[in-house]
């Protein structure tokens, strides 16, 4: 049996929070922010996020030293190759260092090839990527990684033997050797001697190595002084920072998806006014949560079921007519992923309910399917029980892929992985990422002996108490404060995700009113009645297993639920809407 999840409020920290109200914010939004922040530094920057609070590109490590390469490979005569990773973060790494040199820095496109690495082959500059760059049948001056390369050693070594120059930018964590020795030039802030902010995305250290060329390219005179910044790029920077569930508690992360999004919700961007046409999120603003949710699982979506270029071709389209095109193909490979995962999602969850028990730390899941969708699967199971998880699908030849997602905010996966492999150095064939989310491939013989030593990294780190699933709320609102501008007091404190994340409250309700509704019939619908007798609509999302479940909750029961505020517009009138995370009968 599941774990019931533990509830329990933030704590405030009252130094925090007294500093948060001389900004003149209201008593709601500093307790927020007072639960969201150890100490007051950095507290005007992660409030009111700018691009101008953004770190020095000068702390980069590495990043002149690239800029400088790009530049001379700018003004040779050979192609430039992006090698980028498949998912969201490496998608828009390849349009942002794509869109800097073509349009803003003047490279004829035909001098920029861009090759993505298949998802079935595995993460990383693999030996098939650097099979197709060796088959490119002109002179190459430069291969630029993005969201990649960290950890691939003997592939570099291939491309070098070949007299091909080639930088590493990334953000991944590095191995225990270090950066590569083959690379040229290796530009990532994990790496030994980076001030640097740890939390960024790849899309966004490419995005930093491009301003630095800009600034390079100014300074040699290959460029105006009054030339466009590059600041417009933040657009899809906001779109793979988001995806890759970077912090948000960063003020570089919040000032660059605080742009973006102002940038976005401009929509002159081809690529945007054919999601806007697709789903204007009810008239609302674009946020991080919409580009969470309903952009970046499409992005994703091509390179798990389909075509990973259709992504980068939907992001670079040049007109309204042609991105609408690509984003009609993302949204039927999105329907596609989904209908692959409902069927993977029910093996997954009968192996977890027989491999869980109270004492268990982690899980991992062995199924068949599309090693594309593991990710989804470790974490849907992993929320659902509160546990580290891995998801693993057979591949050919006899090795397993998996990934992993951490779930326990203080469980390192990367850690974990290290830990294993110095146990049993030939555990793994591959494996990379970072603290919340890695994957891996070994060879199906190491199986067992994985699922033991993962259980055991796990146990090392949180010592003698099992994980429980824990949700945290930001405590009880009001009659008076839940009203449909609750959620514009909300969204100022904007953007949210990971460790910045959108408040939960929690509360008494009686159930005046219950139905279940959707095409699946597993969601409910309320009108909730709260103190002073004030009637509130509900909705809870997947509240039954299944149709044929028998409903959870009947009239007139009192249910405590942590809940989520948000608006419902219908006909043109604006109520709100409590979206319910967990309720349990009192």
């Amino acid at each position: 049996m599941i774990k019931i999840p533990r509830i329990q409020q933030r704590p405030i920290n009252n130094q925090v929070f007294q500093a948060a109200k001389t900004l003149g914010l209201t008593e709601l939004q500093a307790k927020l922010i007072a639960s969201r922040m150890e100490d007051d530094t950095h507290l005007e920057k992660i409030v009111f996020p700018k691009l101008k609070y953004i770190q020095h590109p000068n702390a980069l490590k590495n990043a002149k030293e690239a800029a400088h390469l790009i530049v001379k490979a700018i003004n040779s005569e050979g192609v430039i190759v992006l090698a980028t990773d498949y998912d969201t973060d490496g998608v828009t790494s390849a349009w942002v260092a794509k869109t800097a040199l073509v349009n803003y820095f003047g490279v004829p496109e035909e001098r920029v090839i861009h090759i993505i690495g298949e998802r079935k082959q595995g993460y990383g500059i693999t030996d098939e990527v650097v099979d197709r760059i060796l088959d490119i049948p002109k002179p190459i001056s430069l291969v630029i990684s993005a969201d990649q390369g960290s950890s691939d050693e003997p592939r570099i070594a291939r491309l070098k033997e070949s007299g091909i120059d080639i930088c590493i930018t990334d953000h991944h964590q590095l191995p225990q050797e270090g950066p590569p020795p083959s690379a040229t030039c290796t530009v990532n802030p994990q790496q030994a001697g980076c001030e640097y902010d740890k939390t960024v995305a790849g899309c966004y250290v490419i995005f930093i190595v491009m301003t630095q060329v800009r600034a390079t390219l100014i300074e040699l005179g290959q460029l105006p002084k009054e030339s466009p910044s590059l600041k417009a790029l933040s657009m899809n920077v906001a779109l793979g920072t988001v995806a890759d569930s970077v912090s948000l508690k960063s003020p570089n992360n919040r000032a660059i998806v605080q742009a973006g999004l102002q940038f976005i919700n401009q929509f002159r961007s081809p690529a945007w006014q054919a999601m806007q046409q697709l789903n204007d999120n009810n008239g609302q603003p674009y946020d991080a949560e919409f580009l969470g949710f309903q952009v970046a699982t499409r992005i994703n979506a091509a390179s798990r079921v389909s075509d990973v270029t259709t992504a980068f071709n939907f992001l670079t389209a040049s007109n309204p007519y042609q991105a609408q095109q690509y984003l009609e193909q993302l949204d039927a490979d999105n329907l596609n992923r989904r209908s692959q995962q409902d069927g993977m999602l029910t093996q997954a969850k009968e192996i977890a309910a027989q491999r869980y028990h109270d004492n268990k730390y982690t899980l991992t899941i062995r199924m068949q399917g599309n090693a594309g969708i593991q990710g989804i699967i470790a974490s849907r199971i992993g929320e659902q029980y509160g546990l580290p998880t891995i998801a693993m699908t057979d591949l050919e030849d006899g090795f397993i892929a998996g990934s992993g997602r951490g779930i326990v905010p203080s469980i390192d996966l990367r850690k974990a992985f290290q830990w294993m492999a110095d146990q049993h150095p030939d555990l793994f064939v591959s494996m990379g990422g970072h603290a919340g989310a890695a994957g891996c491939m070994i060879p199906e013989k190491n199986f067992d002996i994985f699922e033991a030593l993962f259980e055991q990294a796990v146990q090392n780190q949180l010592g003698d108490e099992p994980p429980v699933p824990i949700i945290e709320t930001d405590g009880v609102l009001t009659s008076q404060q839940l009203q449909p501008q609750l959620v514009e007091e909300l969204s100022l404190l904007e953007p949210y995700g990971r460790e910045w994340p959108k408040p939960l409250f929690s509360g008494e309700f009686t159930i005046q009113e219950v139905r279940t509704v959707g095409q699946t019939k597993t969601h409910l619908s309320f009108k909730l009645i709260g103190d002073n007798q004030q009637v509130i609509s509900a909705i809870y999302f997947n509240a039954k297993a299944s149709k044929d479940d028998p409903d959870p909750f009947s009239r007139g029961e009192k249910i405590h639920c942590v809940y989520q505020p948000s608006l419902n517009v219908y006909y043109g009138r604006t109520t709100l809407q409590l979206r319910l995370v967990t309720a349990q009968i009192v």
